[in-house]
């Protein structure tokens, strides 16, 4: 027993009476002995007040998962509780306890010293020291937990549990004190929250529930919201600019503001092949958020891809392109255009595109921790499994063999019938028929070899699945026939009566689809929308009117694909009659 619960109950009157004198409880001389370790000192002092005070004080903020908010005084970052003082009286925190296991109130017993003043917001360090007065001693749970405030005697204050969080977004009551909790890309530690509405907290009920702190859920989605053009803002110093211009591939600090705050250091470094740009035009870059500090994270973004478009006359196939595949059920990245500025210059309109790693493969998966390859240059033959690029799980190719394995196979019915066994075929159909719609010829199955795609083992079916990826000459080459495939998988199914028919059905269906969207108004609506940013864009490889040229171009392939599919897929001409 602590020695503040013992002094809890001589306070109840069991054993030796206690002296009140003004807030503080003095426990006679005779309270403890020097034999016993756990015994009240002669000179423990242990305050109390009325419960009407002290039951005001609420856990007003939380960050379980802290990267660049703030960093403590030994200038390291660690998980912070923000405690709140509404009333006019300072109050001691000293025998007052923080638990993260609401059954053990008082897990960690605040110091002598310790206060919370009048009006304060007083932040205390959950990193697992005890070293500092307001340092506690246990740290918290990113993917949810609880929280505790109690009283000497083990009654509660305040109690809260909460769910999963991210990295460096705080979940705040919105005003001080009140029973609304939000998830907060602007974190306030040691200083009043944002007042946007909530009912004042009642006091603790020992009978009542925890109140529960929400899920922070998917943030990345408020980075790729479809409609939106949103506006990064890189600081990079002289260095690393003139090392971006020399070493293009290689990353450098820098810092990204988003949304008005800033963060950092990054990682920044130039990408594209044939796309490419130095960095003193209109470079494509890799953002990546963790670079230089693991457990960083961007609204749960481990990196940023801002494609240049420089291939892409339009300024609109990716964003267009990514909508109709994840529209056809095809796992997919979201896509949107964002405006980039760098030390405040103006570097144009881009295609902000969600990098293929897990928090994109949780929107389609149940599992995320199977094997992740990009595919560049190959093929479904045994040849070229080993050139699959991991880029997440374990590297586990049983799936990739079993697939090349099958379609070595003669026979192109059995060779598709043992193909189910390994890839997911209906994902299969719906991602090349979506590449013949939409005119992503540059990509498996058209592309020779392959590439422009990853493929995921999903562990939950033990199938592959393909993901696309490199999508900027979309919607060109209308006449280019779709049935002109050059991967295995493509080539054994369009030998299989059943495999080619139900490709058919599904290309057709999903022309269907594109109509039932006005894919087309679509088209008009994005060009209207981007048209000032596409005028100002001053980097861009060609000109205005080549822009809106392209635009119109996507016109006519998006309202004669249904004419120029049917065409192709036309049964050929009987033969001419004989002599």
């Amino acid at each position: 027993m602590t020695r503040f619960a013992l002094a809890a109950l001589l306070l109840a009157g069991c054993g030796n009476s206690a002296f009140i004198s003004g807030d503080d409880v003095v426990v006679p001389p005779d309270g403890g002995s020097d034999d016993d370790p756990d015994a009240i000192p002669p000179d423990a002092v242990v305050p109390t007040v009325s419960a009407d005070l002290d039951g005001q004080i609420t856990i007003n903020e939380v960050m379980a998962a802290n990267a660049y908010t703030i960093n403590d005084d030994n200038d390291l970052a660690g998980d912070w509780v923000e405690l709140h003082n509404p009333t006019d009286t300072d109050i001691s925190l000293w025998g007052y306890g923080l638990t993260d296991d609401l059954a053990e109130p008082g897990k960690f017993t605040f110091p002598e010293g310790l206060e919370i003043d009048a009006g304060e917001h007083l932040m205390l360090w959950l990193d697992g020291t005890d070293v500092g007065l307001r340092h506690v001693g246990f740290k918290l749970e990113k993917n949810g937990g609880a929280i505790g405030l109690s009283r000497p005697d083990g009654t509660w204050i305040d109690r809260i549990t909460y769910e999963a969080q991210e990295t460096d977004f705080s979940a705040a009551r919105e005003p001080d004190g009140s029973d609304r909790w939000a998830i907060t890309w602007h974190p306030t530690p040691g200083a009043a929250n944002a007042s946007t509405g909530g009912a004042p907290m009642p006091l603790e009920d020992e009978g009542s529930p925890p109140e529960l702190v929400p899920a922070a859920g998917d943030l990345a989605a408020q980075i790729y919201v479809y409609d939106a053009i949103p506006e990064y803002q890189l600081i990079l110093s002289p260095a690393a600019s003139a090392s971006l211009l020399a070493n293009p591939f290689e990353y450098v600090q820098g810092q990204i503001i988003v949304s008005g705050r800033s963060y950092g250091p990054i990682g920044v470094r130039l990408k594209g092949q044939n796309s490419f740009q130095p960095f003193n035009m209109k470079p494509s870059l890799r953002l990546s958020i963790d670079q230089f500090n693991p457990d960083a994270r961007l609204f749960g973004l481990k990196d940023l891809t801002l494609n240049n478009m420089d291939n892409d006359f339009s300024m609109m196939h990716e964003r267009l392109g990514y909508f109709v595949m994840r529209q056809a059920g095809v796992a997919a990245s979201r896509a949107n255009h964002a405006r980039l500025y760098v030390n405040g210059q103006f570097y144009g309109l881009y295609t902000s595109l969600e990098t293929v790693k897990k928090n994109m493969l949780r929107q389609w998966f149940t599992d995320v921790e199977g094997p992740l390859y990009e595919a560049t240059d190959v093929d479904w033959v045994a040849a070229d499994i080993a050139d699959y690029e991991l880029e997440n799980g374990t590297d586990d190719r049983t799936l990739l063999v079993g697939l090349a394995d099958a379609l070595a196979n003669p026979s192109a019915d059995a060779a598709m019938a043992a193909a189910a066994l390994y890839i997911d075929m209906e994902a299969f159909y719906s991602f090349w028929a979506a590449c013949a719609v939409i005119g992503q010829f540059d990509s498996f199955p058209y592309s020779v070899p392959g590439d422009d795609y990853f493929v995921y083992a999903d562990p939950t079916t033990g199938r592959l699945h393909p993901i696309p990826w490199g999508m900027d000459e979309t919607f060109y080459s209308g006449s280019f026939d779709v049935k002109q495939v050059s991967s295995v998988l493509a080539q054994k199914c369009s030998a299989s009566p059943a495999c080619f028919d139900a490709f058919k059905a599904r290309t057709l269906e999903l022309v269907t689809m594109i109509e039932t969207l006005n894919l087309d108004a679509e088209r008009a609506r994005i060009a209207t929308q981007i048209a000032p940013h596409v005028a100002s864009d001053t980097r861009k490889p060609y000109t205005t009117a080549e822009t809106q040229a392209y635009q119109q171009s996507m016109h006519w392939f998006i309202t004669e694909r249904r004419t120029r599919i049917g065409e192709m897929f036309a049964p050929p001409p009987p033969p001419p009659p004989g002599p």
